[in-house]
C-alpha cells in the first residue's frame, strides 16, 4: 500500500513557522531517496482541502502513477490563502521546495524564478508534444512578462461569462442577448420596466464589482491598460475604454439595474439569489456549473459572452480566461522520474479534469461523454481564444488595490460621480 500523507496546516505564529520549516525540510530533503540514491517518493504542496479540485487532480495523477512505479507520494495541504503564501516563502527562502507545488503567476513565482527553482514548463511542453494542444489563452496567461517562457503549469481552464434567464428576456421583449454594452443597458431598462431585477451582483466581494470596470479595458487593450495605470503611463481620464468602463458601472449600480442591498452581497449569496430564481442576468462561469445545470438543462437559462465596447476596436477573444491557483515544479529536483511523471501529467491530464474535478481542461482535446450540457455549448465560445484574461487585483499594488475597491463601491452606489472617481484613481499612482 502506498503511502499518502496529508498535512493540514492551520494559521501559524512567525516563530512556529520557523520552527517547523527546520524540520520539515530536512525531513522533505530526506525522505525522497533510499539509501541507494533512488528516488522513493514524490511531495507535493498545494493550496486547499480534500474537496478542491486542484487536490482531486493531482492526487489522482500522483496515486495512480506512484502504484505504477512503487513510489509513495506525499501531499501537503494548506487551505488557508495567507498561511499558505507564508509557507510557500518559506520554502523559497530556504531552497527547499516540494517536487510540486501550487503557485499564482506573480509575486511568488517571481520569486521561484530569482533563485532558479523552476522548471520551464513550455520547453517540457513542446518536448512532449502538448504545447499544441495548449488553449491559447491559458498559454498567455502564464507566459512570464519577463521572458517570455512558461514556468507554471495550469490547474485547469476557467472561464466566465454572463448567464440569463429566458422567460424574463421574453417577458421583456428582448429576443437574443445583447452584444454590446450599449445594448446591455438598454435590456436592463426593459428588464426594470417590467418590475424585474435587471442583474445580480455579488457587490461586497470586490471582484464582482471590479469585472464591469476591468471588461472595456480588457476587450479594447487587453492588459495594456491596467499595466501602464499601474506603471503611471496611462489613466481613467486619458483611456476612453477606461473612462466607458467607469460610467457603466455608475449606470449599473444608480439606475437600479442591481439588486436592492447589492453592496452587502456576497458572490455565494448572489449565487443562491440567481440560482435560486432571482434576477435576470448574472456573471458568473464554468466554476458554477453545478448550480446551473438542472436550470439550463430545462431550457431555463441561456448564457452570452462579455459585450463589446461599441465605437471601439474590441479584440476577437470575448471570454475571461484563466488557468486557476497554478503549479511550479522543481528544477533542482526534477529528474527522470519526475519528467516521466510530468509526461503521465499531461497524458492523463484532461481525464483528471473532467472526471475528477470537474473543471475545463486547458488541453484542446475531445471532451468525453456524460458532462452537464453546459460544457458542450460553451466550450466553442473560448476554445480557439489567444488572449488571457487580466484580472486587476494580480496587477496592482495592494494599497491601490484596496483604494480602487473603496472608491468603486462608493461610484455604484451614487456617493460619488464618475468624474470624482476618475479623479480619486488617477491620482493613486505615480505619474
Amino acid at each position: 500500500m502506498r503511502k499518502m500523507k496529508k498535512v493540514l496546516s492551520l494559521a501559524m505564529t512567525a516563530a512556529m513557522t520557523a520552527s517547523l520549516l527546520t524540520g520539515m525540510g530536512a525531513v522533505t530533503a530526506s525522505a525522497k531517496k533510499s539509501d541507494d540514491g533512488k528516488r522513493t517518493k514524490i511531495t507535493a504542496l498545494l493550496k486547499g482541502t480534500e474537496s478542491t479540485e486542484q487536490y482531486k487532480t493531482f492526487n489522482y495523477l500522483l496515486k495512480n502513477f506512484c502504484d505504477e512505479k512503487g513510489l509513495d507520494y506525499e501531499i501537503e495541504l494548506v487551505n488557508d490563502m495567507q498561511d499558505y503564501f507564508t509557507k510557500l516563502q518559506m520554502y523559497i527562502n530556504s531552497d527547499t521546495l516540494p517536487d510540486i507545488f501550487g503557485c499564482p503567476n506573480g509575486t511568488l513565482s517571481k520569486a521561484c524564478k530569482d533563485i532558479d527553482a523552476l522548471v520551464n514548463v513550455g520547453d517540457e511542453l513542446e518536448r512532449n508534444g502538448y504545447d499544441e494542444k495548449l488553449n491559447g489563452a491559458i498559454r498567455d496567461f502564464l507566459t512570464d512578462a519577463d521572458d517570455g517562457n512558461m514556468y507554471l503549469f495550469p490547474q485547469g481552464l476557467y472561464c466566465e461569462y454572463f448567464m440569463y434567464r429566458k422567460d424574463i428576456f421574453e417577458k421583456a421583449g428582448i429576443k437574443d442577448a445583447p452584444t454590446t454594452w450599449e445594448e446591455f443597458e438598454e435590456d436592463c431598462q426593459k428588464i426594470a420596466d417590467q418590475g424585474e431585477i435587471p442583474v445580480i451582483v455579488g457587490g461586497s466581494d470586490a471582484w464582482q464589482l471590479m469585472r464591469y470596470l476591468s471588461f472595456s479595458p480588457w476587450r479594447v487593450t487587453g492588459p495594456e491598460f491596467i499595466e501602464g495605470y499601474q506603471a503611471g503611463t496611462d489613466s481613467f481620464s486619458d483611456n476612453e475604454s477606461a473612462k466607458y468602463a467607469v460610467n457603466l458601472l455608475s449606470d449599473l449600480g444608480t439606475k437600479g439595474y442591481f439588486e436592492p442591498g447589492f453592496a452587502s452581497v456576497d458572490f455565494t449569496s448572489a449565487c443562491n439569489l440567481f440560482f435560486g430564481g432571482s434576477g435576470a442576468i448574472f456573471y458568473t462561469g464554468s466554476g458554477q456549473i453545478s448550480l446551473a445545470e438542472e436550470m439550463y438543462d430545462n431550457g431555463e437559462l441561456g448564457f452570452f459572452p462579455v459585450p463589446d465596447t461599441e465605437g471601439m476596436d474590441n479584440m476577437s477573444t470575448n471570454v475571461p480566461v484563466h488557468a486557476g491557483f497554478a503549479e511550479g515544479f522543481n528544477k533542482a529536483t526534477y529528474d527522470d522520474t519526475m519528467q516521466e511523471f510530468f509526461d503521465y501529467m499531461c497524458e492523463n491530464f484532461t481525464d483528471a479534469c473532467y472526471n475528477q474535478a470537474q473543471v475545463f481542461s486547458p488541453f484542446n482535446e475531445e471532451l468525453p461523454e456524460g458532462l452537464p450540457q453546459l460544457y458542450y455549448d460553451t466550450q466553442p465560445m473560448f476554445e480557439d481564444a489567444e488572449t488571457a484574461w487580466t484580472s486587476w487585483d494580480d496587477k496592482l499594488d495592494s494599497d491601490v488595490m484596496t483604494k480602487i475597491v473603496d472608491e468603486q463601491q462608493q461610484l455604484a452606489q451614487g456617493i460619488i460621480k464618475p468624474d470624482e472617481f476618475i479623479k480619486t484613481c488617477d491620482s493613486l499612482v505615480k505619474k
